[in-house]
């Protein structure tokens, strides 16, 4: 008689361990399913949320491709490049020029160019910016939209960017606006009388040679 008791709690007990087990298993891959999902929605959420500011996330940090140089953003061909002073003089002659939007209703006419030139300047935060300079001292600012980033150290290097280049114009009332923002003294905004041009140019791919 107390063997067959004995038998009956060994078989009970074994049941609960098998159910517990169980539901455990259940648990844990809820749990894992949770994660996953959550893991996606965050990422993408934050990569939308902050297009446009500097952060490190996963951004294209180049890819090389033998005897073609080092490829940032699109992949583009070294071959074409233009200087850069012939690409201003393109931009201010208007010449192709179509509209690209720039989001938020600012729209402006650009012309599709390849420019090739030495980096004079470049983000030191994140890298998603650059700037080439003519031997005259005209800029031109170059940002990749955070579509991908660059070498901070990248400063005396050839490059060659594909991409559109357009001008930007902040006129009087704007630069008098910042210039309050700043806190300058009256005198020194009634000083602000002529409108600042600022050549831009919006990257696809860059390559260093």
């Amino acid at each position: 008689m107390l063997r067959i008791l004995y038998l009956i709690v060994l078989a009970y007990t074994f049941a609960a361990c098998t159910s517990d087990s169980t539901a455990t298993g259940d648990k844990h891959d809820n749990h894992e399913h949770h994660d996953h999902d959550h893991a996606g929605h965050d990422h993408e959420g934050h990569d939308h949320d902050h297009a446009g500011h500097d952060h490190d996330h996963d951004h294209d940090h180049g890819t090389v491709t033998e005897g073609d140089g080092i490829h940032y953003g699109a992949e583009i061909t070294p071959d074409g490049g233009i200087a850069l002073a012939d690409v201003l003089a393109k931009v201010d002659g208007g010449e192709g020029a179509e509209d690209l939007d720039l989001g938020k209703g600012n729209i402006v006419k650009a012309i599709a160019t390849k420019v090739e030139g030495e980096v004079s300047e470049v983000c030191k935060k994140a890298g998603c910016w650059l700037k080439m300079a003519t031997a005259d001292g005209k800029e031109i600012f170059i940002a990749t939209n955070h579509e991908f980033l660059v070498p901070v150290d990248m400063v005396g290097k050839t490059v060659v960017v594909d991409g559109n280049a357009y001008k930007s114009v902040t006129t009087v009332d704007e630069l008098r606006h910042f210039a309050e923002d700043e806190g300058q003294s009256a005198e020194e905004i009634a000083k602000i009388t002529e409108p600042v041009s600022e050549y831009k140019l919006l990257a696809k791919g860059l390559v260093i040679k």
